[in-house]
Parts: structure tokens; C-alpha cells; sequence
């Protein structure tokens, strides 16, 4: 295990009133915030931020905190740790930060975190991160991934360690493999610590339902967040565009976006506010305990949401008018991005929670082919221990037979002989959430993503449990660019 990300801490427990609210099933509104660009002046960011934060404190209709991510926006941003500093002491145990793997080693990681535990802030939910707009795969396999994994891991190993750790799930996923392998990965998060889950953003419910339907089958029943998004028209862009990986908009919502576009700028915008007023009832009503909104970006739009957003709570009691008023609203458009697309469970969106056993859907599974079979035949007979053996053994048999780029720990046993190097992003535990909608690597459009491989190989060789049980170690990789 890399030692460079143990923590040495040893803080005495205080009141958390945002897990208070979790533990007590009191549904809750964060307001996301991106930490800004280093060139935007300390002062005007401080201020910003603390006027941002009375707003949002300042609501009495519903708890409301803060959910401040960590280089979303920028490539070169203040940290959340950092920025952190510009909120008020006494109120920081009711905020949420991202701490980004992206352009972090382990050593940094562990800096970032014993930031935060000086500052008194103990909520935090560390992620990979994401690739860049301007970025291409090779430009991205420069960069230091810390895998949110390890981060969640080491928190869970360090004695009297002071923070109260969420994940991430990335739920929108049509593509069988592709989505367990979402499902598996949260899992292993949850196992490493994670104590709530907070979920990508999306606008497909019947996939908001079918996560919460799996935690319940799987009885795991942990606090979970959905992330919505309040839309304008440049947003809508960036998003068509590719430039929020793993977020996708079906052709029926962009039809729907088009046409109250093109009525008038404040019709548009008054459509996405009842949509996400919608949203956000429907999340209450299947079981969510709170919801995080992209977008309000000032305290002027933070009233509004909150009055938003606590009007559709009290208007919308029952499933039953709920659901009347969502499917009307949405004109029955069809949220899946393909034909074909793939969900779990039948039934959805028919009842808010599962009231007996529910019936998983089928799926065509993907047959290996002869070459892949004997492909990992082979690699498993000339490379049975190799994550018990020197990295650099055998490393051109390693490339000719696995595509084996080199690095300081070989992990081949442990990802059923697919080599995690292949990921632009060196993932070992999993995938990230950036794929696309058939299940592509968010770099490389003609690559399926390689987590796809390794499901492939888990249920041949009867081992699916593998994949949510099995830790694997980073592989001491320090390189820093962000």
C-alpha cells in the first residue's frame, strides 16, 4: 500500500449538521459552486463566495448548504481546500467539498486533506476527475489521476480519522456492462468507506429510480444525492458538445430544449425552472435525500430556487400526482439516448418504492471470442503473479500479449488480465463515469471502455463479485500536472 497518502490525525469528533441531516432523513438542497481560476482576484472571490453562502444559509424553507467542486470550470483553480478558507468557521460543517483526483498525486491528496481538517471542514467527496475540453487522449495520459478509490480507502484506514466521506455514481448508463460496472464500482466505494452517494446529473428519472431500486435490492441503504442541472442555452451547448463528460441529453429533450428556445429567452428560462422544480419533487418522492443544483449561481437565483424547489415539495405529496403532472409536463419524451437502451428493472416510474420482488430485465450478452478466450488463456499462463513480481519482468511479452504500456506496479491478475495502463485515466478499480451513451471511452470514441472487457472476463470465469469486492493498490504513479 503507497504510504504517501496515509493520514497521521488524530482531531476530536464535533456536531456535523449535514450528516445530521442525512442520518435523520431530512431532505436537503446543496447549491453547487465551482472553486474559481487562480487568476481571479482572493478578495473578489472571497467576497463572492461569502455572499453566495449567506444566501444560501440564510433560507429557512429547507436546509441548504453549499457543494463547492474542485477543477470542473478550470483547468487552474483555487482548490477547495483553499477556498474553503472563505467560509464562515462556525457554519463549515454544513458544506460539501470535491476534492479532484485530476493533475493530483497521493501526496498532494493528503495535503489537500489535512487542509481541510485544519479548516474544520469533514465533509468531502473525492473523485478522479475529469478530462478537459481542449484535451485529447494523449494529452490526458500526461496528466496524474488519483483514483477516488484510494483516497476513500485511505480515509477508512486512518485511526480517528475526522471526515465524513461521500462517492460518486455515474447512473446514466444504456449499455449493460457499462452500467454494472457503474453499480460494481459504487460498491467498492461504499465498501472503502463512502457513507453517502452523490449522483451525476441527468434528466432521466426512470435511471434515477432504477439506482435507488438496486440499493434497496442489494439492501444498502446509503443517503443519496441527485445532482440537477438548471439549464441556459450555453449550458445546453457545452453539454451536446462533449465538454461535461458523462452528461447526455436525448434527441426528445433537445427537441423540447429547441422549441422553448425558440419562443424567447425568458420562456426558455422559465421552462427550466419548472423542470427542475419537477425534478426535484420526483427525487424526494423515490427515495432521494436531498438534491445538489448546478447552475444558481448567484444568491438572486439561490431564493428562487429555494422557493422553487420548496414549492413543488408541498404541491407534490403523492407519486401518483407527481407522476401525472411529470409525464404531461415532459410530453411522454423518451430520456433514453438510443433505441434499445438498456434499464434494469421493469415497472419503473409505475411506484415510488420496491414493494416486492422486482423482476431484472434480460440482456444479450456479448459472447468472448475464440481469440479472446485463448488471448486470456495465454496471459494468464505466462503472467499468473505479476502483481506479485517486479513491474518490469517480462514487460515485452507484457506489451507483445497484453498491450502493456510499463508502470511501477502490474495489476494484470487483478483485472483479469485487461491492462488497466490502457485507460487514458490508468483506472484499476473501475471505470469513471465519463463514458459515452453506448459505452465509449469519453477520449476515444472508437474505443469501447476497457471496464467493459473486464466484466466481460469477470462473468466468464464466474467471478462478478470480484469487481466490487477486490481492492487494487495504486500504482505509485507521482507525476503532477493538472
Amino acid at each position: 500500500m503507497n504510504d504517501a497518502l496515509q493520514l497521521e490525525m488524530n482531531f476530536g469528533t464535533s456536531a456535523n449538521r449535514w450528516r445530521e441531516c442525512l442520518n435523520n432523513g431530512i431532505f436537503s438542497l446543496l447549491i453547487e459552486h465551482s472553486a474559481p481560476g487562480r487568476d481571479t482576484d482572493p478578495g473578489a472571490a472571497s467576497e463572492r463566495l461569502a455572499a453566495l453562502e449567506y444566501a444560501v444559509l440564510s433560507r429557512t424553507e429547507l436546509p441548504c448548504s453549499l457543494a463547492i467542486t474542485d477543477r470542473y470550470s478550470f483547468t487552474d483553480c483555487w482548490r477547495t481546500a483553499e477556498y474553503a478558507a472563505a467560509l464562515a468557521p462556525e457554519m463549515r460543517d454544513r458544506h460539501v467539498l470535491y476534492l479532484s483526483g485530476r493533475g493530483t498525486t497521493p501526496q498532494e491528496m493528503r495535503e489537500l486533506l489535512s487542509l481541510c481538517a485544519s479548516a474544520g471542514v469533514f465533509n468531502v467527496v473525492p473523485v478522479t476527475g475529469d478530462r478537459f475540453p481542449d484535451e485529447d487522449e494523449r494529452a490526458t495520459r500526461q496528466r496524474c489521476f488519483t483514483e477516488d478509490v484510494h483516497v476513500l480507502k485511505q480515509l477508512q484506514e486512518t485511526e480517528h480519522s475526522p471526515f465524513f466521506p461521500g462517492c460518486v455514481v455515474n447512473p446514466f448508463k444504456y449499455k449493460p456492462y457499462d452500467m454494472f460496472m457503474q453499480y460494481f464500482k459504487l460498491i467498492k466505494k461504499l465498501n472503502c468507506g463512502a457513507n453517502f452517494i452523490m449522483v451525476q446529473a441527468g434528466w432521466d428519472m426512470a435511471k434515477l429510480q432504477a439506482l435507488r431500486w438496486y440499493l434497496s435490492y442489494r439492501n444498502l441503504e446509503y443517503p443519496t444525492i441527485a445532482r440537477l442541472i438548471l439549464l441556459t442555452p450555453e449550458r445546453m451547448d457545452k453539454i451536446l458538445n462533449g465538454a461535461w463528460p458523462g452528461i447526455h441529453i436525448s434527441n426528445d429533450l433537445q427537441n423540447s430544449l429547441r422549441k422553448e428556445l425558440s419562443y424567447s429567452a425568458k420562456q426558455f428560462e422559465a421552462a427550466q425552472w419548472q423542470r427542475l422544480a419537477l425534478q426535484a419533487a420526483g427525487c424526494r418522492l423515490l427515495g432521494y435525500s436531498g438534491i445538489q443544483l448546478a447552475g444558481v449561481d448567484t444568491p438572486d437565483k439561490v431564493k428562487i430556487a429555494v422557493r422553487r424547489v420548496s414549492e413543488a415539495l408541498r404541491e407534490y405529496s403523492s407519486f401518483e400526482h407527481w407522476i401525472t403532472e411529470y409525464q404531461s409536463y415532459m410530453a411522454r419524451a423518451e430520456m433514453a439516448p438510443f433505441t434499445n437502451s438498456f434499464y434494469l428493472f421493469d415497472q419503473l416510474l409505475t411506484r415510488p418504492y420496491l414493494d416486492n420482488t422486482p423482476r431484472l430485465l434480460n440482456f444479450s450478452r456479448p459472447e468472448l471470442s475464440g481469440r479472446e478466450r485463448l488471448g486470456y488463456h495465454l496471459r494468464r499462463f505466462l503472467f499468473p503473479s505479476a502483481d506479485r513480481q517486479p513491474a518490469g519482468d517480462r514487460r515485452l511479452l507484457k506489451k507483445l500479449f497484453a498491450g502493456c504500456s510499463g508502470c511501477r506496479r502490474c495489476r494484470l491478475p487483478q483485472t483479469f488480465f485487461v491492462c488497466p495502463e490502457r485507460c487514458p485515466k490508468r483506472l484499476s478499480n473501475g471505470p469513471c463515469g465519463g463514458s459515452t451513451p453506448r459505452g465509449m471511452c469519453e477520449l476515444n470514441p472508437h474505443q469501447e471502455c476497457i471496464f467493459s472487457r473486464v466484466m466481460a472476463y469477470a462473468e466468464w470465469q464466474q467471478a462478478l463479485n470480484v469487481l466490487e469486492e477486490q481492492y487494487i493498490e495504486m500504482p505509485f504513479q507521482e507525476k503532477t500536472q493538472s
